[in-house]
């Protein structure tokens, strides 16, 4: 076996990571505190500790074969240097090179600084999904995650689709797409979804609160998922018909209660000959996205 990559993925509230090869987990998915408002001495130390627990869970005798994150934006991935400033999470780390501070940190287990390397969050979960999953095989393909943002990644084969594609939008980005009275980010999303609740319900429901109320078969619960669920398709499908793929893949926490919301956006796909796929774990597929880059 060659070399593991020590794969993570980045989160606000948690980091999930495991030790990656050739798209095989390892071991199983590990979940730590983000620690995401700590100073930024801490909270790099914070993610020493974690990869070398990935580490230890990879069995690797000599070195690994690099670090790997799935890192929200913005960020200069090619440079490995954090943007993140006024998001309530890592401003901390606002203008540090997480290259060289990590390979300060681990460079008794990393080869060389070019072995740590980072991508996008959504991005990573796209080539999963592209590499391992069920875009495998599409000749195009669009990765959106439904989280604290919109996040999209847009995919040509076995890869990400370059700058100046047809039909897609600079960066691969749909968030800051003009949408009702602002823009989708702000609608859909885990806070479009509260604001919604709150303007319907009186109070501003997170999804998981939102989806018991409808277990139970409050009308109003459902009516409220109803109405995101027109939201959804509404966005999306400007870009859905601009780039035509064949395959949709939606991931995030907002998507665990598809079920409650996921009808008009099915049905808009079903009209447009486009596959639709609900990923189980966004993660394990931002991991296995995170080997391949």
């Amino acid at each position: 076996m060659a070399a593991p990559l020590l794969c993570l993925d980045v989160g606000g509230t948690e980091l999930k990571g495991a030790p990656v090869d050739k798209g095989v987990l390892l071991a199983p998915l590990q979940h730590f505190p983000a620690q995401a408002k700590e100073d930024a001495g801490p909270l790099l130390d914070h993610f020493a500790r974690v990869f070398r627990e990935l580490d230890v869970r990879s069995g690797a005798s000599g070195p690994v074969g690099g670090l790997r994150l799935a890192f929200p934006g913005p960020f200069d991935y090619e440079n490995g240097i954090c943007l993140l400033r006024g998001l309530d999470k890592y401003d901390a780390l606002y203008g540090t090179d997480l290259r060289r501070a990590l390979f300060t940190r681990l460079q008794d287990r990393v080869p060389a600084p070019q072995d740590i390397r980072f991508i996008n969050d959504v991005a990573a979960f796209a080539l999963g999904e592209i590499r391992y999953g069920s875009a495998a095989g599409s000749r195009r393909s669009l990765a959106v995650c439904i989280g604290t943002g919109c996040g999209s990644a847009f995919g040509l084969g076995d890869s990400l689709a370059p700058e100046g594609s047809p039909g897609v939008p600079p960066g691969g980005y749909i968030y800051s797409a003009p949408f009702l009275d602002s823009c989708i980010d702000d609608y859909i999303s885990k806070r479009g979804l509260m604001a919604l609740c709150a303007q319907r319900l009186g109070q501003p429901l997170e999804g998981a609160q939102l989806a018991a109320l409808c277990a139970q078969g409050d009308r109003e619960a459902l009516a409220c998922f109803a109405a995101f669920g027109i939201r959804l398709r509404d966005a999306l499908d400007p870009f859905l018909r601009a780039f035509r793929p064949q395959c949709l893949c939606l991931g995030g926490q907002v998507t665990r209660s598809f079920c409650y919301f996921g009808e008009p956006l099915a049905g808009l796909c079903s009209r447009l000959d486009v596959t639709l796929h609900v990923t189980a774990d966004t993660s394990v597929r931002a991991l296995q996205g995170l080997c391949t880059i």
